[in-house]
This record gives C-alpha cells, structure tokens and sequence, in this order.
C-alpha cells in the first residue's frame, strides 16, 4: 500500500511538472514568434523609409541645386518611390498590432503629410522629406524600445 502511494505521489509531480515545462516552454516560443514578427514589421518599414528618404533627398538636391536629372535615374527613383510608399502604406494600416502607438501614430502622420498638395512642388517636397525624416527616427527610436529583449525567467 505504501509502494502505491509513493508511486501515486512521483507520478502526480511527474504530471505536475511536466504541465509546468510545456507552459512555460510553448510561452517562450510563442513571445519569441512574436518577436520575431515585430522585428521583421520595423525592419521592412525602417528600410521603406529610408529609401523614400534618399528618393526626397536626390530629387530636393536635383531642384535646389539646379541639377537634371537623367531619364534612367528618375525611373529608378520614381520605382524606389512607388516601393516605398506601398510598403509604408502597408504598414500603417496592418501594422496596429505589430507596431507601438507611437509608431503607429507617426505611420500615419505620414501618410497624411504624403496625401497632402500645396500646390508648390518645392515646398510639397520639403515637407515630405522632412516628415519622412521625422518618422524614420520615430521609428527607429520605437523599435528600441519595442524590441529590448526582456531578461526575466519567467518570459
């Protein structure tokens, strides 16, 4: 009779503990997918970013300075443009449960400032590149924050 419960009793903390390891494993697995994801969200959007900024930058040069630009590199700029604004778009409006409020609050200001005409070209590009700007280091700053690997146990 004692050899049964002793068997009852390293068998119920054989159970008890198995059940803890599974929680606490799947829980890891799960936050690190996660992770995973969000990395992969700042990483797209931070790179479309900066791409739209070196498109403003090359063509606000090119006006300012009074420089022509060839046909080829206005195609590539207007391709790289055209990219990173759909990826930006993108993120702004799929991103909510991905991104900080921050970061999404600053997606869509954004988005806004590109949707907005003045009327004066030179003006409508440095507006936008200024936002731009403004929204990668945002973003940057965000995913700091967001992506700090959290060192508790129990994570």
């Amino acid at each position: 009779m004692d050899l049964i419960i002793e068997l009852v009793k390293l068998a119920s903390v054989g159970v008890i503990s198995s059940f803890f390891t599974y929680y606490l494993a799947f829980r890891r697995h799960r936050h690190k997918k996660w992770w995973e994801l969000k990395v992969s969200a700042y990483k797209d959007t931070i790179e479309a970013l900066s791409d739209l900024l070196h498109y403003f930058d090359v063509y606000f040069e090119a006006e300012t300075g009074g420089i022509e630009l060839s046909e080829d590199k206005r195609v590539q700029l207007q391709t790289i443009r055209n990219e990173g604004y759909s990826k930006i778009r993108k993120s702004a409006h799929s991103g909510a449960f991905l991104f900080s409020n921050r970061a999404e609050q600053a997606l869509k200001e954004l988005l806004k400032v590109m949707d907005r005409q003045s009327g004066h070209y030179i003006e409508d590009l440095d507006n936008r590149y200024g936002a731009v700007r403004k929204c990668l280091e945002m973003l940057v700053d965000c995913s700091k924050r967001d992506l700090k690997l959290k060192t508790s146990f129990l994570e």
